[in-house]
C-alpha cells in the first residue's frame, strides 16, 4: 500500500508543468537566462548614456564665459606738392607773333608744368604766375631743385647769355616765409630762390606764389638785375631751347 502511494506521488510530482528534477533547484530554460543578461546589458548602457548626457548638459549650463576683443582701423596719410597756374602772357609782342602756352597735368594734384613757345624774338618777355603748393597731411621737406637744359639737342651747363631769367615773390605763407626769409615783393635771383627753398619743411596748404619771367636779350640791352648784356650776345635764329626743372621732396622724418 505504501509503495503504491509512493509511486502515485512520484507520478503526480513529475507530471507537473514546471517540475524540479532536483529538490530546491529550478529548471529555468537557458534562453530565459540569456535574455535577462541582454536586458541587463541594455539597461546598463542606457543608464551610462543618461549619466553622460546629464553630465554634459550640466557642464554646458554651469560654466561662465567671457570674450576679449581688439578692433582697429588704420589709414595712411597723404603727401605731395603740386603746381597751380594763375596766368601767363607775352609782353612787348606788338604783332602777336609768339605762340605761348602753359599746361598742367594730371588734372588732380598736377605735378608737371609744360611750357611751350614758338617764334620768340629779342626784346620780348614770357611771364608765368604760378604757385608751388603742398597738400599732404604728412609734412615734407624739399631736398633738391635741379635745372637742366639743351640748345639744339646740345646739353647746356649754364643759362645762355641771351636768356634773362627773373622772378618775383607775389605771395608766400608764413611757414615758408619764416624759413626762407622771403616776403612779398622780393626779387631774388633763380640761384638764390632755389638755394633758399632747398631744405624747407612744408605743411598742408603751405605755398609760394612766384612770377617767373624770361627776357630775350641782345647786346646793348640790360638784364633785370641792372647789369649790361655783354658785347656780341644775340638771340640765335631758328634755335630750339628745352629745359626741365625738377623739385624733389621727401617726408619730413626721413633719415
Amino acid at each position: 500500500m505504501v509503495r503504491q502511494i509512493s509511486r502515485l506521488y512520484t507520478t503526480l510530482w513529475l507530471g507537473r508543468s514546471n517540475p524540479c528534477r532536483v529538490w530546491g533547484t529550478l529548471n529555468i530554460p537557458k534562453e530565459e537566462k540569456e535574455s535577462d543578461k541582454e536586458m541587463k546589458t541594455k539597461m546598463t548602457a542606457l543608464f551610462l548614456t543618461l549619466v553622460l548626457a546629464l553630465g554634459l548638459l550640466g557642464f554646458a549650463v554651469a560654466y561662465w564665459t567671457d570674450e576679449l576683443t581688439i578692433e582697429g582701423t588704420v589709414s595712411t596719410g597723404t603727401f605731395g606738392w603740386e603746381w597751380s597756374l594763375e596766368k601767363y602772357y607775352v609782353t612787348h609782342d606788338d604783332k602777336e607773333i609768339i605762340d605761348f602756352d602753359v599746361t598742367l597735368s594730371p588734372a588732380t594734384h598736377p605735378d608737371t608744368m609744360t611750357i611751350t613757345a614758338t617764334d620768340v624774338y629779342p626784346c620780348t618777355d614770357l611771364e608765368i604766375l604760378f604757385d608751388l603748393h603742398f597738400w599732404g597731411s604728412v609734412p615734407g621737406n624739399i631736398t633738391d631743385i635741379s635745372v637742366t637744359g639743351k640748345l639744339n639737342d646740345e646739353e647746356l651747363t649754364e643759362v645762355p647769355d641771351w636768356v634773362d631769367i627773373y622772378c618775383k615773390i607775389e605771395r608766400i605763407t608764413d611757414n615758408i616765409a619764416t624759413q626762407t626769409g622771403f616776403k612779398p615783393g622780393d626779387t631774388p635771383s633763380i640761384d638764390v630762390l632755389i638755394s633758399k627753398l632747398e631744405g624747407t619743411q612744408w605743411h598742408d596748404c603751405d605755398a609760394i606764389y612766384i612770377l617767373l619771367g624770361v627776357h630775350w636779350v641782345e647786346e646793348g640791352m640790360t638784364y633785370h638785375d641792372g647789369t649790361e648784356v655783354p658785347k656780341g650776345v644775340e638771340v640765335p635764329q631758328g634755335a630750339t631751347l628745352t629745359f626741365t626743372v625738377t623739385v624733389s621732396g621727401i617726408q619730413y622724418n626721413a633719415p
